[in-house]
């Protein structure tokens, strides 16, 4: 797999874009370093999250549905993504997440706002999505996106607890 960059400059442009075929071993390797990181998903979370975002699973999941992978890069550079899936209607926000490097810069916002630009080509009503109870740093990030609530539920996937989240958006059809 490639290594990925953190040594992005600052001052270059952010883009929030597709993601390409091409992209990948990048893509799949910044999601399993973040994935790592999380302290508060226990290891068989982890292990079952890590055979969704392989980069074959990746690859397939853009031939099938080119937005729902989308990428945070600076240059040529993945800082990054956001997966997500369309669900009977609505949009699913599985991940986002962002280079260590690159956090506390608007990255993770920028995401969620090219998340919400798809649910409005895809005429979705609503993003909705889950996170840990004991993750504030997604909660914070999801309620400065105006995400809101909609309960707990406890000792759910793999006996740990979560928070469901709606964001209600205007569909463009």
């Amino acid at each position: 797999m490639q290594q990925l960059s953190a040594e992005v400059s600052q001052n270059d442009a952010l883009q929030i874009c597709r993601m390409r075929e091409a992209d990948a071993d990048v893509v799949a390797s910044l999601f399993l370093r973040v994935l790592e990181l999380v302290p508060y998903y226990n290891a068989a979370a982890k292990a079952a999250e890590r055979e969704k975002y392989t980069p074959r699973l990746l690859r397939e999941s853009v031939l099938e549905d080119p937005d729902c992978v989308l990428l945070a890069r600076r240059s040529s550079d993945v800082i990054g993504y956001c997966f997500s899936r369309k669900d009977d209607g609505l949009i699913w926000l599985s991940w986002f997440g962002v280079h260590p490097k690159h956090r506390e810069n608007g990255i993770g916002t920028a995401l969620l706002r090219g998340l919400e630009d798809r649910a409005h080509r895809a005429g979705a009503h609503k993003v909705w999505c889950d996170c840990r109870t004991s993750n504030v740093e997604s909660r914070l990030a999801l309620i400065r996106n105006e995400f809101q609530p909609l309960c707990t539920v406890p000792n759910h996937w793999h006996g740990q607890d979560f928070i469901l989240w709606e964001k209600l958006v205007a569909s463009s059809s």
